[in-house]
């Protein structure tokens, strides 16, 4: 008798788990979605067995239940079908949640690797110059000219600069 009730607990659960997902403060997601569907897995099979006896019931092989005590057995059939069908309902309804929930770690996860990629294509620049005065070349007219490194820590800055502004112009940041 109060089994819609419990289904509707465990509804709102998992309402509950997806508020937390939308608003990215959960933990322990896998745990609490798992737990929920294992009590919907129960359910359904409750009342999948719930449905079978029932049948056999109605069959009345024997004769022994009265017309008044299967049509009891037909609605009491209809109310445990409708009760797994609400299973089945919730069972989906965890399943897209999940989903929802992959979803949000894949939005995470494209934002990383988007900051990821300008960070890099800011400094990509910079290391190759880095690389060439870093192998000591004798012959560099920058190490012998008295502004040498003023050049290229401006010419470091500018390239920082247009990186930058490229990467704004194309809305990368």
């Amino acid at each position: 008798s109060e089994d819609l009730l419990y289904l509707t607990e465990i509804e709102n659960q998992i309402a509950h788990l997806e508020d937390e997902v939308l608003a990215g403060t959960l933990e322990n997601f896998n745990h609490k979605i798992m737990a929920c569907r294992r009590k919907i897995l129960v359910c359904s099979h409750y009342y999948l067995q719930l449905s079978d006896i029932s049948n056999i019931l109605q069959q009345n092989d024997h004769g022994f239940f009265t017309r008044n005590e299967l049509a009891s057995f037909r609605l009491f059939s209809e109310r445990v079908g409708r009760m797994h069908e609400e299973a089945l309902m919730l069972r989906e309804y965890s399943t897209q949640l999940r989903e929802v929930y992959q979803a949000q770690i894949d939005i995470r996860q494209n934002k990383i690797m988007k900051i990821l990629t300008v960070v890099t294509t800011i400094f990509l620049p910079l290391t190759l110059i880095v690389g060439w005065y870093g192998m000591n070349f004798k012959y560099m007219p920058e190490l012998n000219w008295k502004y040498g490194y003023l050049a290229v820590i401006l010419l470091s800055a500018v390239i920082v600069f247009f990186c930058v502004r490229i990467c704004r112009k194309k809305h990368f940041l």
